[in-house]
């Protein structure tokens, strides 16, 4: 199977961010990933934070 453009270039990012990690382990690996999505949620939640609501926030 072939993989695209875009699906190497994703990967060879993880293979980077897993050596700047310093990732050695199953549980270095954990933790990352918990890291990962904890910064993926916490700007989601600011990106939501900002966007207008379409209606006042105050009654």
């Amino acid at each position: 199977m072939s993989r695209s453009p875009e699906e190497k270039a994703r990967r060879e990012k993880i293979r980077e961010l897993l050596q700047l990690a310093n990732v050695s382990s199953m549980d270095d690996i954990q933790e990352l990933f918990k890291d990962t999505i904890a910064e993926f949620m916490e700007n989601g939640l600011d990106a939501e934070l900002e966007e207008d609501p379409g209606y006042s926030r105050y009654p």
